[in-house]
């Protein structure tokens, strides 16, 4: 019966087109491991690490909107995943989970690896099940049922995780025999199909949220469209298109897509510079703003705005939630992304240019060029890492960034090769909870994902937390090259309040551990490059990605300095800008 269970669960997943496993060893799984093992069509990746294994599915799910399946034994195993639960949670990214489970009779008798893994996760998942004990008592259709649910519910909008908690009793046997199909099942065994196929869901605004907003948008003199995270190509273009209709200003987070392009017109590339400037005054008598997408990075932004609201501030978003920290929201419509951008702009008329967008796209043109000027007269800073792989990077490359600065810098100084006009970089990024956990594995899966190399950019801190997933990268598909900036500590806490603080700084803000990172990359085999200058990181760049293995670049830089180097930044952008009118 155990045997049976398990080839019902994997084979209704592949059936499903879920067929990718991250799997982390152990025996009471045996029953779902060992269907992986042999199933034909199964992909599947051992991770010794559960956390990591998690951080490994949700990259994936990030670049192909699928979800994968974690599979891990009893006890502790399945708790390693919180962290990437929580965040896949609040992204509302599709991920299944098979713990498996010891039966209900030992839970609370001091038998080993047994904890209550009943609502293991809380209220982060989208749906949860138990399965129980497999048993001839129990019509196998069940399982079936219920993984097609289970699929459902992780893929079907707003979408996210879906723990089912596996119960088996002993023995499990080699696994070897053929299985033992029910009379029952004749029908679904001998087709390919679901048992239980749900039709797709398409979340649409209705004619009259369409027309209300079309009224605000003709009545609107300084409109700004805001595009914050976008989860598929099909979205970006689709936000692309809507944006040359409207006419107005874009300010498009670095998680958008949208941020390192160049063929459209009215995009504002540093829009969070802006803000720093004298400019920042067009921006205090906003008409309407339109977000399209969750999360934005610039702080600076969301205190511009709940210091000078606007009149109409509309958000669009595909899921149930509030995303409104600053608690300014006028109109929010629920909708699929891009049916929304494809239906607003098939009525909405072409709106004409504006002096105002020229005007403030000349300075951010302007700012540009400042912070190319600036940065090149500088040595290797952590402004310059950024700016230059985002310009190196092949652009069906997979581009991941960390929290904390790297993705920050990255928001504010990125930019591409002009010629780049059809394909872009996808960015991923983990900002539902912006932890610095995982983020090496996560850019492992979303590298297998996306099935094209991936250049991740982390902090030290952040590859310090992730070691494991080191050993991932020597056995991925698609190489890695993870760019290390390594500025013995938290780099981010010298911008904070705390730093003044020098008692305490270093030890418990700071946090310095002396340590580097070339017997990391020995321990696992993988490449390793350590520039000194711009023109070095060039060459060991471009020298990683002409082998195309994975890789560690590490660079080291001065917390302290990269302070400084940001305010000197900040003051010459203002300075440069004051001319403008």
């Amino acid at each position: 019966m155990n045997q049976l269970w398990g080839y019902l669960i994997i084979e209704e997943l592949v059936r499903n087109g879920v067929d990718y496993f991250v799997i982390s060893p152990g025996s009471r799984s045996t029953p779902l491991t060992a269907t992986v093992a042999q199933h034909p069509q199964a992909q599947k990746i051992v991770c010794l690490d559960e956390r990591a294994a998690a951080f490994y599915a949700l990259g994936y799910a990030r670049a192909t909107g699928n979800p994968a399946v974690l599979i891990c034994t009893s006890g502790s195993a399945a708790a390693n995943y919180l962290p990437a639960v929580i965040e896949a949670s609040i992204d509302h990214l599709p991920l299944i989970i098979l713990s498996a489970d010891r039966p209900p009779e030992l839970r609370q008798t001091g038998a080993n690896q047994t904890i209550d893994q009943v609502n293991l996760y809380g209220s982060y998942p989208q749906w949860q099940f138990d399965l129980p004990c497999p048993t001839a008592e129990i019509n196998p259709n069940v399982v079936l049922t219920t993984i097609d649910l289970a699929v459902a519910k992780s893929r079907q909008a707003p979408g996210g995780v879906v723990p089912l908690n596996c119960m088996f009793r002993e023995p499990f046997g080699s696994m070897d025999a053929p299985v033992a199909i029910p009379a029952s099942l004749d029908r679904w065994h001998q087709s390919r199909s679901p048992y239980t196929r749900y039709a797709s869901k398409l979340t649409i605004p209705t004619p009259a949220e369409i027309e209300s907003l079309i009224e605000i948008i003709q009545s609107t003199i300084k409109g700004i469209l805001v595009v914050g995270q976008l989860k598929s190509t099909v979205d970006i273009e689709a936000v692309v298109e809507l944006a040359a209709r409207l006419n107005w200003a874009v300010f498009a987070d670095i998680q958008s897509g949208l941020r390192l392009r160049r063929d459209f017109p009215n995009l504002i590339h540093y829009f969070d510079r802006l803000l720093l400037t004298d400019i920042a005054r067009e921006l205090e008598q906003i008409d309407t703003i339109v977000q399209i997408g969750t999360r934005i990075v610039s702080s600076r932004w969301l205190k511009l705005i709940e210091q000078y609201p606007p009149q109409n501030y509309i958000v669009v978003i595909n899921d149930s939630e509030r995303h409104d920290p600053s608690h300014l929201v006028s109109l929010r419509i629920e909708s699929d992304i891009a049916y929304f951008c494809q239906h607003l702009s098939s009525q909405l008329p072409q709106l004409p240019p504006s002096t105002w967008v020229q005007k403030i796209r000349s300075a951010s043109d302007k700012i540009g060029v400042t912070a190319a000027k600036f940065l090149k007269t500088t040595k290797l800073t952590e402004p310059l890492i950024a700016r230059t792989i985002s310009e190196l990077i092949p652009n069906q490359h997979g581009l991941w960034v960390s929290n904390s600065m790297p993705i920050r810098d990255l928001d504010m100084y990125a930019v591409n090769d002009p010629l780049f006009t059809i394909h872009y970089p996808r960015i991923g990024a983990n900002r539902g909870t912006s932890g610095i956990e995982g983020a090496i594995a996560a850019a492992t899966g979303f590298a297998v994902g996306l099935q094209a190399p991936v250049t991740a950019i982390v902090g030290d801190l952040s590859s310090l937390h992730d070691l494991n997933s080191f050993s991932l990268l020597q056995r991925n598909i698609q190489p890695v090259i993870v760019v290390i900036i390594n500025n013995d500590g938290g780099g981010i806490f010298s911008f904070l309040p705390i730093a003044k603080s020098t008692e305490i700084f270093d030890p418990y803000f700071g946090t310095p551990h002396g340590l580097e990172f070339s017997q990391v990359a020995g321990m696992f085999k993988l490449d390793y490059y350590h520039p000194q200058t711009a023109d070095e990181l060039i060459r060991d760049y471009q020298q990683a990605l002409a082998k195309n293995c994975s890789a560690v670049i590490e660079i080291t830089t001065d917390r302290s300095e990269n302070l400084q180097l940001h305010q000197a930044l900040d003051l010459e952008i203002q300075q440069q800008l004051k001319q403008i009118d």
